[in-house]
């Protein structure tokens, strides 16, 4: 928008664990406590209000090899591109069984206090999380052995009750000095689970000196800190004298700002049932995330994983050193279900040197036999089912420092990627509904004004909004970003830095636009004016498309943004899967050339230039959706507008991953009456969204929409109309499986904020019916991630079933077997 002035995953059932990783509750025993501060904890941010409540829940999926299963190109077993459920648009729920079913309508029977959240449970290495989460759940899910960094991913355990369900995180231990690159994706984990928990448990050694834990608390939560209710357990009480415990009380009750210290033996459960006491104290009201008979979303292949990694081990402690036990991977390959044979399973253990090889093989390969067979042991205790396992080393140098294939042995990164029409993030679809606000980076270089950013992140999120776009530029002028080409203001630079790490802390993902269109903040009139001054002859604006030393300019602000180390978060922000995409300018125009050449030339070049140095984010052009000489056809849905942009073709080109459409009829057909801009509307986004689907095969964001209640014959109700076309278009789409994968309106502003009013904006608290609208959208988008992803885990369960079926059938001459 021109702005008119610059303004000061197998989800577990519990029957599936044999009895004898079940750990017995102990009887509970007196304990001593110390309260070290009185505070209520703060009021949980809860996603939708009253019956619009978020709710997650998740099926429980059979997990098999789909080598034996004919996918279609679009379904391989990996990352779904969902075009099949566009190809049956109708089967919506009908591939939910009754038991699903029926768990999506759970919160109608919910207790009124039923208590549900998350923990994420943070200490150093080797102090006892994954032994106490066991025990909290009662089932063995973590690996537990005396060796620090045995958990590599939050291992997520579910811990339910009648009344209540506690969702455990049981995070890497806390890594001071990061070596490699899997130490930082390590600790990725332990930030994301400190941002999304409800309260946190830290625990400490008591058999080590007390110590602070500040160090734990920075790294696991940052500065959520102060606002997270927090319980310090005081671990290994079994192994010390009872009056070393109570003079250790006493220091972390005088030295730490824990809510409360409990001091406990996660190996023999003393004290445990204290610690979830306080957690549910914690919890916030509301219904469960997941059917209450499942204890991990995890799948079958994690735990034989995990297994195998624990006998490691446990075999090799005397004899493999301690940096090859604690980072070599464990892969499964290969896992079939054989109806009529072994469960067969092909596991990888990847090391970084081939001497490390020979000690896991062993003399003539004695030691490997040795491990596979306490292995499958395990393995087979676990599935309560027969299996043939094979064990295979594997040398890779150097493989903790490989991206790619960090990534590719799970380590999620949390990007933002495309595949055919749809987005996906960690291989589950992704739909959002956002917001525009220009000015964050603005108002963040001013310190005392960020409490704005964080208010309009906050009441964000508590609306469901989880995208916001906003600029990366500002070029020239009062405040700017970039003084002149190349030289940049350090404090502007610092208010993105906390605007990105703001939105890290409330879970929204941020689009950045590089440059402006338009005068304000700069835009390409400064660029140009930076040439002429530097002797180019320059005839007009345009030529920031055209002249090679303007286009040297913009490439170096490309590089300058992308290469940026974030003050606050410690990421550059090529590498921070906070942002969801760059945008290369905010509604490109060039009116100089009809022809549409002159854009699609320019974002030809630019775009292999941003994938060069940042291969991890997505990439839009910003356009504004108008049609070009490409479909002439459709060049009669334009507005009485010619801009040089081409909405097929300018997205077409390779390196632009996602399509955009903005759309303000008020604004584009102010002399028009407001049905036939609704009708205008609805056709506008129609073609957009079809264009998306079948020509592009690309997902389309409607990045800009409003109404302004400076127009004439306004009213809120007309807003709500407005807002609720083009959410239902999305909404239409997005059901069926279609391109439509978001909106986001212009603008949010909070209260206090009147400098920046331009008859768009929307401060939620003051607008109810306008804000309901947005929460309603949020709602069904949510909803639709949720049942899609299920969806896809029920179609691949039912072609598997097909399979085993078909193969039962033909061994038996093709009569007829069971149900």
């Amino acid at each position: 928008m021109e702005l008119l002035a610059l303004h000061s995953h197998s989800p577990f059932r519990t029957n599936l664990f044999p009895s004898h990783h079940n750990i017995t509750t102990p009887t509970r025993e007196p304990q001593l406590r110390f309260r070290t501060r009185t505070t209520n904890p703060p009021n949980p941010t809860l996603l939708f209000s009253d019956n619009q409540q978020q709710q997650q829940f998740w099926s429980a999926q059979q997990e098999f090899d789909l080598d034996d299963i004919k996918l279609s190109e679009d379904d391989d077993g990996g990352d779904s591109s969902f075009l099949s459920l566009t190809e049956k648009p109708d089967r919506n729920m009908a591939l939910l069984d009754d038991y699903e079913v029926e768990e999506l309508d759970y919160a109608a029977s919910c207790p009124p206090n039923h208590k549900s959240g998350y923990v994420a449970v943070l200490g150093k290495p080797n102090v006892g999380k994954s032994t106490i989460a066991n025990q909290m759940i009662g089932q063995k899910l973590s690996i537990v052995t005396n060796k620090p960094q045995t958990t590599r991913h939050r291992i997520l355990g579910i811990c339910s009750g009648p009344e209540f369900q506690m969702i455990l995180y049981d995070t890497p231990g806390i890594i001071e000095k990061k070596m490699h690159k899997l130490d930082s994706m390590m600790m990725k984990n332990v930030r994301s689970a400190g941002i999304n928990a409800d309260c946190v448990v830290v625990l400490v050694d008591a058999c080590k000196a007390p110590e602070k834990i500040d160090e734990v608390l920075k790294e696991g939560v940052g500065d959520l800190k102060d606002k997270l209710p927090i319980l310090l357990v005081l671990n290994k009480k079994d192994m010390i004298k009872p009056g070393e415990i109570a003079k250790k009380l006493e220091w972390y009750e005088k030295f730490t700002n824990a809510d409360e210290v409990i001091p406990v033996s996660a190996k023999y459960g003393h004290g445990v049932e204290d610690v979830k006491d306080w957690i549910l104290s914690k919890l916030p009201l509301g219904p469960a995330y997941y059917p209450k008979d499942i204890v991990s979303e995890h799948p079958e292949r994690f735990f034989v994983s995990e297994i195998v990694r624990e006998k490691i081990f446990m075999q090799y402690r005397d004899e493999v050193p301690y940096a090859c036990q604690a980072f070599l991977q464990v892969n499964v390959v290969s896992y079939k279900t054989r109806p009529t044979a072994k469960e067969f399973i092909q596991v990888e253990i990847v090391v970084e040197k081939n001497t490390q090889k020979i000690i896991l093989i062993g003399k003539g390969g004695k030691a490997l036999k040795l491990l596979a067979t306490a292995a499958r042991l395990d393995i087979e205790d676990f599935l309560q089912k027969k299996v043939y396992l094979e064990i295979e080393v594997k040398v890779k140098e150097n493989w903790r420092q490989d991206e790619g294939l960090l990534k590719y042995y799970g380590y999620g990164d949390g990007f933002i990627r495309t595949r055919g029409a749809h987005f996906l993030l960690n291989g589950n679809p992704y739909y959002a509904n956002g917001f525009n606000a220009y000015w964050l980076m603005y108002v963040a270089s001013d310190p005392s004004q960020r409490s704005k950013v964080s208010n309009a992140f906050q009441e964000a999120s508590r609306h469901g909004l989880s995208v916001a776009r906003t600029w990366a530029f500002s070029d020239g002028g009062y405040r700017p970003l970039q003084f002149s080409p190349g030289s940049y203001n350090e404090q502007m630079f610092k208010g993105l830095d906390f605007v990105i790490a703001e939105a890290r802390k409330y879970g929204i993902k941020l689009i950045l636009s590089l440059a402006n269109n338009y005068d304000s903040f700069g835009g390409k009139k400064q660029y140009v004016n930076w040439a002429r001054s530097q002797g180019q002859y320059l005839s007009s604006d345009d030529d920031f498309f055209r002249n090679s030393v303007v286009k040297g300019y913009y490439k170096n602000h490309i590089r300058t943004v992308l290469n940026r180390y974030n003050s606050f978060t410690g990421i550059h922000y090529k590498d921070d899967s906070t942002i969801m995409a760059w945008e290369l300018m905010n509604e490109p125009r060039c009116t100089s050339d009809h022809s549409g050449r002159t854009i699609q030339a320019w974002i030809m070049e630019m775009a292999p230039y941003v994938k060069s140095i940042d291969r991890n984010h997505l990439l839009e052009a910003g356009l504004e959706g108008f049609y070009g000489q490409s479909t002439p056809q459709r060049k009669r849905l334009n507005p009485s507008i010619d801009i040089g942009t081409d909405f097929i073709a300018n997205n077409r080109i390779p390196g632009i991953d996602f399509a955009t459409v903005h759309s303000y009829p008020d604004q584009w057909l102010s002399s028009s009456n407001d049905q036939y801009q609704l009708s205008f509307l609805n056709k506008w986004l129609n073609a957009h969204i079809q264009d998306a689907q079948y020509i592009l095969q690309k997902p389309v964001f409607v990045t800009e929409f409003g109404k302004s209640w400076k127009d004439p014959g306004y009213s809120t109700y007309k807003r709500d109309l407005m807002f609720n076309t083009v959410y239902n278009k999305i909404y239409s789409s997005a059901k069926r499986g279609g391109a439509a994968a978001g909106g986001l309106f212009w603008q949010l502003l909070t209260e206090g904020m009147d400098s920046f009013r331009d008859g768009y904006d929307i401060v939620l608290s003051q607008n109810p019916s306008t804000a309901n609208v947005i929460t309603q959208q949020s709602h069904k988008l949510y909803q639709i991630r949720k049942i899609f992803t299920r969806m896809r885990n029920v179609e691949r369960w039912k072609r598997a079933r097909a399979m085993r079926r078909g193969h039962w059938q033909g061994r038996n001459g093709g009569r007829h077997i069971g149900n």
